[in-house]
């Protein structure tokens, strides 16, 4: 593990002028404080000097506003995860997490939600900004109480957000339609199901549908793309009549994209005859996404290591706070190609982590 006295050797410095650059009590010359700089970045030694908060006993409160999870929505069990574990080191070291989960189907539940959060008072916030016109009023008030924030997992556009953690949502659109383009024929048609209908809000899975189609478009490859789209998946009969009568109706169809962590649900109302000619692309490493996997009903999976992302979010955040750390405005997580060959060696931190709860 990388030491103060190893950053003083390479920077050629005393101790206590790296102290006093991690510390920002000044007394060293520009020149100097950014060579130290450069070198503590080089060497990762941000997420080592956590435990220094205890030495400026100063007490940081941190809150964060992500979706629920349940068993029909299970993804944000995966991000919230890594945040239960970033808690759990930041907090032996006089730093608090405070968790508030809402519905990511109802924007009421998501501000007031949000005005529960607010009334803890905290230094930071991480939060997903799932729906634009209530993310706006968030923002304000935060901005008028000059409380620092990260957006995590979904990135909305034209926010002084200090950074953004998560994947990138267009890349995996498009890493999804070289994917089927490989495993289907040049005359196949394809399908996007979209499970979510107001896409504005969902940015993630809008930028996914236009990744796809970017992807063809570059390559100057000519597809026909069918889309369908539902506001969840509660009324599941219909939904699986509408999704059926359309592959039974264009036998053409032989490549379904889910952009949602949902793919498991969805392939589980298509007609085993229809779904055992189609190849099915989906996002996110959830449990049933898996075991879909694993039976070969999904062919691939796109993981964007959402355990990472709750991880990261914290981390990244208290750095900020108290080594006043500037992240970069974009953190993007890694798109892994998941099959059932590779799978059991994905998402390795959060089974070991689960496993530990």
């Amino acid at each position: 593990m990388t030491t103060i006295k190893d950053i003083a050797k390479e920077a050629n410095v005393s101790s206590g002028t790296v102290d006093r650059v991690l510390h920002d009590r000044g007394g060293v010359s520009k020149k100097t404080s950014e060579r130290i700089k450069d070198i503590l970045k080089k060497k990762n030694f941000k997420i080592n000097q956590i435990a220094s908060s205890l030495a400026m006993k100063k007490h940081l409160s941190l809150a964060t506003l992500i979706p629920s999870y349940d068993d029909q929505n299970i993804f944000w069990k995966s991000p919230t995860s890594g945040i239960q574990k970033a808690s759990q080191e930041v907090n032996a070291n006089g730093v608090e997490i405070n968790n508030f989960s809402f519905d990511q189907f109802d924007p009421k539940n998501y501000i007031e939600t949000f005005n529960k959060l607010i009334d803890t008072n905290p230094d930071a916030v991480v939060m997903t900004p799932i729906f634009i016109k209530e993310t706006s009023i968030i923002i304000k008030l935060l901005n008028e109480k000059n409380i620092p924030f990260i957006f995590l997992n979904i990135n909305q556009k034209g926010y002084n957000n200090l950074c953004y953690i998560g994947q990138k949502s267009f890349e995996g659109g498009s890493l999804a339609g070289q994917l089927l383009n490989l495993c289907t024929f040049p005359d196949d048609e394809l399908l996007i199901i979209q499970t979510r209908k107001n896409l504005d809000d969902y940015r993630s899975f809008s930028q996914r549908g236009k990744g796809i189609s970017d992807y063809f478009d570059k390559n100057n490859i000519k597809k026909t793309i069918h889309q369908i789209q539902f506001d969840g998946l509660k009324d599941q009969v219909k939904i699986g009549v509408k999704i059926n009568s359309l592959l039974k109706s264009n036998r053409k169809i032989k490549g379904i994209v889910i952009p949602s962590s949902r793919a498991s649900n969805i392939i589980e109302l298509i007609d085993p005859d229809v779904r055992s000619e189609i190849k099915v692309v989906g996002f996110d490493t959830t449990p049933s996404n898996v075991s879909a996997l694993r039976k070969g009903k999904i062919t691939f999976l796109i993981s964007q290591k959402s355990f990472n992302q709750g991880y990261k979010s914290i981390i990244t955040m208290v750095n900020y706070l108290i080594h006043k750390v500037k992240p970069d405005p974009e953190i993007p997580t890694p798109l892994e190609i998941v099959t059932k060959e590779n799978v059991e060696f994905i998402e390795y931190d959060m089974r070991r982590y689960d496993n530990k709860l």
